[in-house]
């Protein structure tokens, strides 16, 4: 039996997420043209279902995403809001059948148009089931393939408002191509959110912009929530030298399901490893590490939040076990805690 995804208690304003998805068999099948398509229809979906991407990574076979998930209005949108999130995601030919039904047809009918998109909007499980479902298609066609894409379904951890949480895990997925030895700089890597906003494009730099504006309770511009966010982990790993270097027969390590790409050298002897990774000693070269408990730990937060979530979880799901936060050792910080204990060395 499957375990019941946790998701925030529906008092929540919004609910934070962690999730990651993998390539059946972890074959690496996203190439260039594959990540640009796949993020094409990540905010496209993430417009329709009305979620805000904070940040994201696509990899060669799997992806990372750091998403809000507001809490659902008790109503569909207006008309002409439905509509434009309709366009996000379906032609314009299609779009103005649905304009001219929402205008033309009897209201038992309208409605129930209404209704039909409105089931589809501000779920977290929604969206990626459609989000991977379109994908895969596209995928399939194009290659002459049939069958499954994704290895079961995608993970998802529960991840604080308060506290270092969300910018801890924020950084942890702009890290990913540089743990994957791909890239010296995580800004220089296109199909993630780090990348984008550094390369100036708006909808990547709103999404750090409520990132801090959360963390911090206060609104800033583009440009200086962006630096914000930077202040002490990146400006850090920079001014410690703390980037790639070459190493002869090296690999690139297994990170999160492993990965290659267009942009590796051109040697077949050498790869790029982060110069601490054996022994991680500050917050930047423990992140260069892959964390169970940001995959595995079903709710990372401070321990208020942790706790508050194993309440609500042991009333409604499992009335008999107590729960407990499980500090995150690792990354010696006593802010940070995990509502499950991962089964294995936290590193690797």
């Amino acid at each position: 039996m499957r375990t019941r995804r946790l998701k925030a208690p529906p008092d929540a304003p919004s609910g934070f997420y962690h999730c990651i998805s993998r390539v059946v068999d972890r074959r690496l099948v996203l190439g260039d043209t594959e990540k640009e398509h796949f993020c094409r229809l990540l905010r496209s979906y993430a417009h329709f279902c009305g979620l805000q991407i904070l940040t994201f990574c696509v990899m060669g076979n799997h992806f990372h995403l750091l998403i809000e998930v507001p809490r659902r209005p008790e109503s569909p949108p207006e008309d002409e809001e439905l509509l434009e999130r309709i366009a996000a995601i379906h032609s314009p030919h299609q779009t103005r059948i649905i304009r001219d039904l929402l205008a033309k047809a009897p209201p038992m009918d309208r409605e129930a148009i209404r209704e039909r998109f409105w089931r589809r909007m501000g779920d977290i499980s929604q969206f990626l089931k459609e989000l991977k479902q379109r994908f895969s298609q596209w995928h399939n066609r194009r290659q002459g393939r049939r069958g499954t894409l994704w290895e079961e379904r995608f993970k998802s951890v529960l991840i604080g408002a308060d506290g270092p949480a969300l910018s801890t895990i924020a950084a942890y997925i702009d890290l990913n191509p540089l743990r994957a030895g791909l890239v010296s700089n995580p800004a220089s890597y296109r199909w993630s959110g780090y990348g984008e906003a550094m390369s100036g494009l708006s909808r990547a730099l709103d999404g750090y912009r409520r990132l801090v504006a959360v963390r911090e309770g206060s609104t800033l511009g583009p440009s200086e929530a962006l630096k914000r966010y930077r202040e002490g982990l990146f400006d850090y790993a920079e001014r410690r030298g703390i980037t790639p270097i070459f190493r002869r027969g090296w690999k690139p390590a297994d990170v999160d399901g492993g990965d290659s790409s267009s942009q590796k050298p051109s040697s077949n002897r050498h790869r790029v490893m982060p110069v601490h990774q054996a022994h991680p000693s500050s917050p930047i070269e423990r992140l260069l590490r892959r964390i169970r408990h940001f995959s595995d730990g079903m709710a990372i937060g401070t321990r208020g939040f942790i706790e508050s979530i194993a309440l609500h979880r042991r009333a409604r799901l499992q009335p008999r076990r107590t729960v407990l936060p499980h500090p995150i050792e690792e990354l010696a910080d006593d802010s940070l805690f995990s509502l499950r204990r991962t089964r294995a060395m936290a590193f690797d």
